[in-house]
Protein backbone atom coordinates (compact mmCIF):
# COMPACT_ATOMS: atom_id res chain seq x y z
CA UNK A 1 0.00 0.00 0.00
CA UNK A 2 0.70 3.11 -0.88
CA UNK A 3 0.22 6.35 1.17
CA UNK A 4 -1.20 9.35 -0.70
CA UNK A 5 -3.25 12.40 0.29
CA UNK A 6 -6.40 11.27 -0.53
CA UNK A 7 -7.63 14.98 -1.56
CA UNK A 8 -5.57 13.98 -4.32
CA UNK A 9 -7.45 11.42 -5.16
CA UNK A 10 -10.27 13.19 -5.35
CA UNK A 11 -8.91 16.42 -6.74
CA UNK A 12 -7.75 13.59 -10.05
CA UNK A 13 -11.44 11.83 -10.37
CA UNK A 14 -13.19 15.22 -10.63
CA UNK A 15 -10.43 16.37 -13.17
CA UNK A 16 -11.98 13.74 -15.43
CA UNK A 17 -15.90 14.66 -14.69
CA UNK A 18 -16.20 11.19 -13.45
CA UNK A 19 -18.86 10.47 -10.72
CA UNK A 20 -17.55 7.79 -7.85
CA UNK A 21 -19.67 5.03 -9.58
CA UNK A 22 -18.12 6.06 -12.82
CA UNK A 23 -14.70 6.13 -11.25
CA UNK A 24 -14.79 2.96 -9.29
CA UNK A 25 -16.22 0.96 -12.59
CA UNK A 26 -13.55 2.46 -14.71
CA UNK A 27 -10.71 1.34 -12.06
CA UNK A 28 -11.89 -2.34 -12.46
CA UNK A 29 -13.37 -2.22 -8.44
CA UNK A 30 -16.19 -4.74 -7.70
CA UNK A 31 -18.82 -5.49 -6.07
CA UNK A 32 -18.20 -7.68 -2.85
CA UNK A 33 -20.17 -9.34 0.20
CA UNK A 34 -18.63 -6.56 2.27
CA UNK A 35 -19.09 -3.68 0.01
CA UNK A 36 -19.72 -2.45 -3.03
CA UNK A 37 -17.31 -0.99 -5.95
CA UNK A 38 -18.42 2.55 -5.33
CA UNK A 39 -17.88 1.76 -1.21
CA UNK A 40 -14.03 0.47 -1.99
CA UNK A 41 -13.54 4.02 -3.76
CA UNK A 42 -15.36 5.98 -1.00
CA UNK A 43 -12.59 4.57 1.29
CA UNK A 44 -9.77 5.30 -0.43
CA UNK A 45 -11.08 8.93 -1.16
CA UNK A 46 -11.52 9.39 2.73
CA UNK A 47 -8.80 8.07 3.56
CA UNK A 48 -9.38 5.04 5.43
CA UNK A 49 -7.54 2.60 3.31
CA UNK A 50 -4.53 3.38 1.14
CA UNK A 51 -4.57 2.76 -2.28
CA UNK A 52 -1.88 -0.22 -4.06
CA UNK A 53 0.66 0.85 -6.27
CA UNK A 54 -1.35 -1.01 -9.43
CA UNK A 55 -4.44 0.94 -8.43
CA UNK A 56 -2.45 3.92 -8.64
CA UNK A 57 -1.38 3.28 -11.78
CA UNK A 58 -4.97 2.37 -12.72
CA UNK A 59 -5.80 5.73 -11.67
CA UNK A 60 -3.28 7.27 -13.45
CA UNK A 61 -4.41 6.00 -16.70
CA UNK A 62 -8.16 6.52 -16.20
CA UNK A 63 -7.53 9.89 -15.05
CA UNK A 64 -5.72 11.05 -17.92
CA UNK A 65 -2.70 12.11 -14.63
CA UNK A 66 0.45 11.46 -14.50
CA UNK A 67 1.73 9.10 -11.89
CA UNK A 68 4.11 12.04 -9.92
CA UNK A 69 0.95 14.10 -9.16
CA UNK A 70 -0.46 11.37 -6.56
CA UNK A 71 2.83 11.69 -4.63
CA UNK A 72 2.48 15.40 -3.84
CA UNK A 73 1.64 16.76 -0.51
CA UNK A 74 -1.91 18.74 -2.37
CA UNK A 75 -3.45 19.11 -6.01
CA UNK A 76 -1.52 20.87 -7.82
CA UNK A 77 -2.40 24.86 -8.35
CA UNK A 78 -4.75 25.12 -11.29
CA UNK A 79 -2.25 26.09 -14.43
CA UNK A 80 -3.50 29.98 -16.29
CA UNK A 81 -4.95 28.70 -19.65
CA UNK A 82 -5.89 31.95 -20.76
CA UNK A 83 -9.63 33.25 -21.65
CA UNK A 84 -12.58 31.32 -22.15
CA UNK A 85 -13.87 33.09 -25.69
CA UNK A 86 -16.28 30.95 -26.41
CA UNK A 87 -19.55 31.43 -25.82
CA UNK A 88 -22.32 30.01 -23.03
CA UNK A 89 -23.38 26.92 -24.27
CA UNK A 90 -20.17 25.64 -25.27
CA UNK A 91 -18.71 26.65 -21.24
CA UNK A 92 -21.24 24.80 -19.64
CA UNK A 93 -22.45 21.48 -21.84
CA UNK A 94 -20.73 18.49 -21.97
CA UNK A 95 -19.10 18.46 -18.96
CA UNK A 96 -16.84 15.29 -19.74
CA UNK A 97 -15.15 17.23 -22.82
CA UNK A 98 -14.60 20.15 -20.97
CA UNK A 99 -12.98 18.20 -18.00
CA UNK A 100 -10.85 16.54 -21.17
CA UNK A 101 -10.45 19.84 -22.38
CA UNK A 102 -8.98 22.01 -19.36
CA UNK A 103 -6.68 18.29 -19.14
CA UNK A 104 -5.12 18.81 -22.63
CA UNK A 105 -4.74 22.65 -22.19
CA UNK A 106 -2.35 21.41 -19.44
CA UNK A 107 -0.72 19.13 -21.32
CA UNK A 108 0.11 21.66 -24.02
CA UNK A 109 0.99 24.74 -20.97
CA UNK A 110 3.65 21.85 -19.86
CA UNK A 111 4.55 21.52 -23.48
CA UNK A 112 5.12 25.35 -23.88
CA UNK A 113 7.03 26.15 -20.48
CA UNK A 114 9.55 23.13 -21.39
CA UNK A 115 10.08 24.73 -24.96
CA UNK A 116 10.05 28.50 -23.78
CA UNK A 117 12.39 27.56 -20.83
CA UNK A 118 15.27 25.90 -23.69
CA UNK A 119 14.50 28.39 -25.93
CA UNK A 120 15.03 31.39 -23.23
CA UNK A 121 18.45 28.82 -22.15
CA UNK A 122 19.35 29.46 -26.11
CA UNK A 123 19.12 33.36 -25.76
CA UNK A 124 16.73 32.67 -28.38
CA UNK A 125 15.37 35.96 -30.05
CA UNK A 126 12.12 37.29 -29.15
CA UNK A 127 9.07 37.23 -31.88
CA UNK A 128 8.10 41.30 -32.41
CA UNK A 129 4.62 40.29 -33.53
CA UNK A 130 3.59 38.94 -30.33
CA UNK A 131 1.02 41.58 -28.62
CA UNK A 132 2.31 44.14 -31.42
CA UNK A 133 -1.49 44.80 -32.37
CA UNK A 134 -4.69 45.59 -30.87
CA UNK A 135 -8.37 45.63 -32.30
CA UNK A 136 -8.19 49.49 -32.92
CA UNK A 137 -5.48 48.55 -35.50
CA UNK A 138 -8.77 47.40 -37.54
CA UNK A 139 -9.40 44.32 -39.34
CA UNK A 140 -8.01 44.90 -42.83
CA UNK A 141 -5.10 46.34 -41.14
CA UNK A 142 -4.04 43.52 -39.07
CA UNK A 143 -4.84 40.92 -41.90
CA UNK A 144 -2.31 43.09 -44.60
CA UNK A 145 0.18 42.35 -41.11
CA UNK A 146 -0.72 38.81 -40.51
CA UNK A 147 -0.24 38.10 -44.87
CA UNK A 148 3.16 40.02 -44.63
CA UNK A 149 4.60 38.06 -42.03
CA UNK A 150 3.85 34.92 -42.84
CA UNK A 151 4.42 35.75 -46.71
CA UNK A 152 1.59 34.14 -47.56
CA UNK A 153 0.45 33.89 -50.74
CA UNK A 154 -3.64 33.76 -51.21
CA UNK A 155 -3.40 32.19 -54.77
CA UNK A 156 -0.73 29.89 -54.05
CA UNK A 157 -3.13 28.61 -50.98
CA UNK A 158 -5.87 28.19 -53.67
CA UNK A 159 -4.18 26.35 -56.10
CA UNK A 160 -3.12 23.18 -53.59
CA UNK A 161 -4.98 20.09 -54.98
CA UNK A 162 -6.98 19.57 -51.82
CA UNK A 163 -8.09 21.34 -48.10
CA UNK A 164 -4.69 19.03 -46.82
CA UNK A 165 -2.21 20.46 -49.09
CA UNK A 166 -3.60 24.03 -48.75
CA UNK A 167 -3.63 23.62 -45.44
CA UNK A 168 0.14 22.16 -45.23
CA UNK A 169 1.20 25.07 -47.55
CA UNK A 170 -0.39 27.75 -44.65
CA UNK A 171 1.02 25.75 -41.52
CA UNK A 172 4.62 25.52 -42.65
CA UNK A 173 4.02 29.76 -43.19
CA UNK A 174 3.42 29.72 -39.99
CA UNK A 175 5.86 27.08 -38.49
CA UNK A 176 8.60 29.04 -39.92
CA UNK A 177 7.96 31.85 -37.79
CA UNK A 178 8.83 28.95 -34.86
CA UNK A 179 4.82 29.33 -34.00
CA UNK A 180 4.39 25.92 -33.03
CA UNK A 181 0.96 24.58 -34.54
CA UNK A 182 -0.33 21.22 -33.41
CA UNK A 183 -3.59 18.91 -33.92
CA UNK A 184 -5.05 17.73 -31.06
CA UNK A 185 -8.26 16.33 -30.19
CA UNK A 186 -7.86 13.85 -27.57
CA UNK A 187 -5.49 13.19 -24.41
CA UNK A 188 -4.31 9.99 -26.03
CA UNK A 189 -6.99 7.44 -26.72
CA UNK A 190 -10.17 8.10 -28.61
CA UNK A 191 -11.68 7.59 -25.04
CA UNK A 192 -10.94 11.06 -24.64
CA UNK A 193 -11.76 12.44 -27.67
CA UNK A 194 -13.10 16.01 -27.40
CA UNK A 195 -15.93 17.29 -29.67
CA UNK A 196 -15.73 20.05 -32.26
CA UNK A 197 -19.14 21.44 -30.19
CA UNK A 198 -16.29 22.13 -26.82
CA UNK A 199 -13.61 23.60 -28.76
CA UNK A 200 -12.34 24.51 -32.56
CA UNK A 201 -9.09 25.97 -30.91
CA UNK A 202 -7.21 27.76 -28.63
CA UNK A 203 -3.78 29.54 -28.29
CA UNK A 204 -1.14 30.42 -26.00
CA UNK A 205 0.59 33.58 -26.39
CA UNK A 206 4.13 33.69 -25.87
CA UNK A 207 6.83 35.79 -27.00
CA UNK A 208 9.44 32.95 -27.24
CA UNK A 209 7.18 29.78 -27.96
CA UNK A 210 3.67 30.42 -28.60
CA UNK A 211 1.18 27.57 -29.33
CA UNK A 212 -2.18 26.89 -31.43
CA UNK A 213 -3.75 23.95 -31.19
CA UNK A 214 -6.32 22.80 -33.92
CA UNK A 215 -9.04 20.34 -32.99
CA UNK A 216 -8.32 17.75 -35.27
CA UNK A 217 -11.85 16.41 -35.56
CA UNK A 218 -12.88 19.80 -37.10
CA UNK A 219 -14.14 19.45 -40.91
CA UNK A 220 -9.99 19.81 -42.76
CA UNK A 221 -11.43 22.45 -44.31
CA UNK A 222 -11.83 24.73 -41.36
CA UNK A 223 -8.52 24.16 -39.97
CA UNK A 224 -6.62 26.83 -42.11
CA UNK A 225 -9.67 29.72 -40.90
CA UNK A 226 -9.03 28.56 -37.62
CA UNK A 227 -5.09 28.51 -37.29
CA UNK A 228 -5.12 32.39 -38.54
CA UNK A 229 -8.12 32.75 -36.11
CA UNK A 230 -5.47 31.96 -33.22
CA UNK A 231 -2.26 33.76 -35.12
CA UNK A 232 -4.58 37.20 -35.07
CA UNK A 233 -5.35 36.44 -30.94
CA UNK A 234 -1.40 35.91 -30.94
CA UNK A 235 -1.08 39.47 -32.39
CA UNK A 236 -3.54 40.66 -29.77
CA UNK A 237 -1.18 39.07 -26.90
CA UNK A 238 -4.62 37.12 -26.07
CA UNK A 239 -3.98 33.09 -24.95
CA UNK A 240 -7.33 31.16 -24.41
CA UNK A 241 -10.08 28.82 -26.23
CA UNK A 242 -12.26 29.72 -28.96
CA UNK A 243 -15.23 27.93 -30.13
CA UNK A 244 -17.62 28.14 -33.41
CA UNK A 245 -18.47 31.41 -34.64
CA UNK A 246 -17.88 32.96 -30.76
CA UNK A 247 -19.94 36.46 -29.82
CA UNK A 248 -17.59 38.11 -28.21
CA UNK A 249 -15.99 40.80 -29.84
CA UNK A 250 -12.46 39.77 -29.63
CA UNK A 251 -13.80 36.40 -31.92
CA UNK A 252 -15.84 38.21 -34.05
CA UNK A 253 -12.74 40.12 -34.23
CA UNK A 254 -10.19 37.42 -35.09
CA UNK A 255 -13.05 35.53 -37.35
CA UNK A 256 -12.97 39.27 -39.70
CA UNK A 257 -9.24 38.89 -39.89
CA UNK A 258 -9.01 35.55 -40.83
CA UNK A 259 -11.59 35.84 -43.17
CA UNK A 260 -10.18 39.09 -44.73
CA UNK A 261 -7.09 36.95 -45.39
CA UNK A 262 -9.10 33.65 -46.80
CA UNK A 263 -11.39 35.80 -48.72
CA UNK A 264 -10.93 39.49 -49.27
CA UNK A 265 -13.96 41.80 -49.01
CA UNK A 266 -13.64 42.63 -52.31
CA UNK A 267 -14.52 39.10 -53.75
CA UNK A 268 -17.28 38.69 -50.83
CA UNK A 269 -19.07 41.74 -52.77
CA UNK A 270 -18.73 40.76 -55.72
CA UNK A 271 -21.07 37.89 -54.91
CA UNK A 272 -25.02 38.01 -55.26
CA UNK A 273 -27.12 35.56 -53.49
CA UNK A 274 -31.22 35.15 -54.03
CA UNK A 275 -32.63 33.93 -50.12
CA UNK A 276 -35.88 33.54 -52.35
CA UNK A 277 -33.89 30.38 -54.45
CA UNK A 278 -33.95 28.24 -51.05
CA UNK A 279 -31.55 27.21 -48.77
CA UNK A 280 -30.34 24.18 -50.75
CA UNK A 281 -29.08 26.01 -54.25
CA UNK A 282 -28.15 29.01 -52.09
CA UNK A 283 -25.91 26.06 -50.21
CA UNK A 284 -24.72 24.48 -53.61
CA UNK A 285 -23.64 28.41 -54.08
CA UNK A 286 -21.77 28.75 -51.44
CA UNK A 287 -20.23 25.33 -51.82
CA UNK A 288 -19.22 26.45 -55.00
CA UNK A 289 -17.42 29.55 -53.78
CA UNK A 290 -15.87 27.06 -50.90
CA UNK A 291 -14.22 24.52 -53.37
CA UNK A 292 -12.49 26.81 -55.19
CA UNK A 293 -11.28 28.84 -52.35
CA UNK A 294 -9.98 26.03 -50.38
CA UNK A 295 -12.22 27.02 -47.77
CA UNK A 296 -15.19 25.44 -45.57
CA UNK A 297 -18.82 26.37 -46.70
CA UNK A 298 -19.33 27.53 -43.09
CA UNK A 299 -16.45 29.95 -43.29
CA UNK A 300 -17.62 31.25 -46.65
CA UNK A 301 -21.31 31.86 -45.32
CA UNK A 302 -20.36 33.34 -42.10
CA UNK A 303 -18.13 36.12 -43.86
CA UNK A 304 -20.94 36.84 -46.26
CA UNK A 305 -23.31 36.96 -42.87
CA UNK A 306 -21.01 39.57 -41.31
CA UNK A 307 -20.51 41.87 -44.40
CA UNK A 308 -24.15 41.94 -44.57
CA UNK A 309 -24.56 40.12 -47.85
CA UNK A 310 -26.90 37.25 -46.47
CA UNK A 311 -29.08 38.04 -42.74
CA UNK A 312 -28.68 36.39 -39.67
CA UNK A 313 -31.99 33.73 -40.18
CA UNK A 314 -30.36 32.68 -43.19
CA UNK A 315 -26.72 32.02 -42.07
CA UNK A 316 -28.27 30.29 -39.00
CA UNK A 317 -30.07 27.93 -41.31
CA UNK A 318 -27.23 27.30 -43.17
CA UNK A 319 -24.74 27.04 -40.60
CA UNK A 320 -27.33 24.09 -39.46
CA UNK A 321 -27.76 22.61 -42.49
CA UNK A 322 -23.16 22.62 -42.98
CA UNK A 323 -22.92 21.14 -39.09
CA UNK A 324 -25.26 18.32 -39.91
CA UNK A 325 -23.54 17.28 -42.95
CA UNK A 326 -19.85 17.50 -41.18
CA UNK A 327 -21.31 15.26 -39.12
CA UNK A 328 -22.66 12.96 -41.54
CA UNK A 329 -19.23 13.66 -43.26
CA UNK A 330 -16.88 12.42 -39.91
CA UNK A 331 -18.97 9.11 -39.70
CA UNK A 332 -18.53 8.05 -43.17
CA UNK A 333 -14.99 8.72 -42.63
CA UNK A 334 -15.06 6.91 -39.22
CA UNK A 335 -16.29 4.31 -40.71
CA UNK A 336 -14.25 3.88 -43.76
CA UNK A 337 -11.35 3.85 -41.60
CA UNK A 338 -12.63 0.87 -39.43
CA UNK A 339 -13.49 -0.97 -43.04
CA UNK A 340 -9.44 -0.20 -44.25
CA UNK A 341 -6.58 -2.03 -43.34
CA UNK A 342 -3.08 -0.70 -42.55
CA UNK A 343 -2.69 2.91 -42.44
CA UNK A 344 0.42 5.11 -41.76
CA UNK A 345 2.27 4.18 -38.18
CA UNK A 346 1.18 5.58 -34.76
CA UNK A 347 4.82 7.77 -35.40
CA UNK A 348 4.23 9.33 -38.73
CA UNK A 349 -0.04 10.22 -37.14
CA UNK A 350 2.04 11.57 -34.27
CA UNK A 351 4.61 13.57 -35.93
CA UNK A 352 2.02 15.13 -38.20
CA UNK A 353 -0.19 15.77 -35.01
CA UNK A 354 2.55 17.79 -33.56
CA UNK A 355 3.99 19.66 -36.53
CA UNK A 356 7.63 19.63 -37.86
CA UNK A 357 8.49 22.64 -35.96
CA UNK A 358 8.03 21.19 -32.96
CA UNK A 359 9.48 17.87 -33.63
CA UNK A 360 12.37 18.79 -35.02
CA UNK A 361 13.39 21.69 -32.35
CA UNK A 362 12.59 19.34 -29.37
CA UNK A 363 14.83 17.09 -31.18
CA UNK A 364 17.71 19.65 -31.20
CA UNK A 365 17.12 20.11 -27.69
CA UNK A 366 17.50 16.36 -26.70
CA UNK A 367 20.47 16.16 -28.69
CA UNK A 368 22.20 19.09 -27.49
CA UNK A 369 21.14 17.56 -23.80
CA UNK A 370 18.98 20.56 -22.85
CA UNK A 371 15.91 18.49 -22.92
CA UNK A 372 16.05 14.97 -21.07
CA UNK A 373 13.72 12.10 -22.73
CA UNK A 374 11.62 12.50 -19.71
CA UNK A 375 11.11 16.30 -20.39
CA UNK A 376 10.85 15.77 -24.23
CA UNK A 377 7.84 13.08 -23.12
CA UNK A 378 5.54 15.59 -21.71
CA UNK A 379 6.45 18.25 -24.62
CA UNK A 380 5.26 15.22 -27.50
CA UNK A 381 2.67 14.04 -24.76
CA UNK A 382 4.70 10.48 -25.13
CA UNK A 383 5.76 7.90 -23.41
CA UNK A 384 10.20 7.91 -22.58
CA UNK A 385 10.58 4.99 -24.79
CA UNK A 386 8.55 6.46 -27.75
CA UNK A 387 10.68 9.65 -27.53
CA UNK A 388 14.10 8.18 -29.74
CA UNK A 389 11.76 6.60 -32.44
CA UNK A 390 9.62 9.34 -32.52
CA UNK A 391 12.20 11.83 -33.28
CA UNK A 392 14.27 9.61 -35.77
CA UNK A 393 12.09 8.39 -38.41
CA UNK A 394 14.60 6.79 -39.89
CA UNK A 395 15.96 4.48 -37.28
CA UNK A 396 11.95 3.82 -36.53
CA UNK A 397 11.85 2.13 -39.81
CA UNK A 398 14.50 0.43 -39.26
CA UNK A 399 13.45 -0.63 -36.07
CA UNK A 400 10.17 -2.03 -37.47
Amino acid sequence: MVAVNPEILIWARKTAALSVDEAARKLGFRDTKKRTATEKLNMLENGETEPSMPQLYKMAKVYFQPLLVFYLNQPPAEIDRGEDFRTLPQKTMDAKGNAHLKLLMRNVKVAQNLIGDALEDDQADILPFVNSASMSTGVMALATTIREMLDFDLETFRKAKTYRKAFAYLREQIESRRIFLLLLSDLGSHHSTIPVHVFRGFVYSDNLAPFIVINRKDAVSAWSFTALHEVAHLFLGSSGVSGQWGNLRIERFCNQVAGEILFPSRERNAIHLNPDHGIERVADRIGSIARANKLSRAMVAYSLYLTGRIDELLWHKLNSKFEDDRQLETERANDDNKASEGGPSYYVVRRHQLGNALVKLTKQFVDTGQLQPTKAALVLGVKPLNVYPLLNPNAARVRG
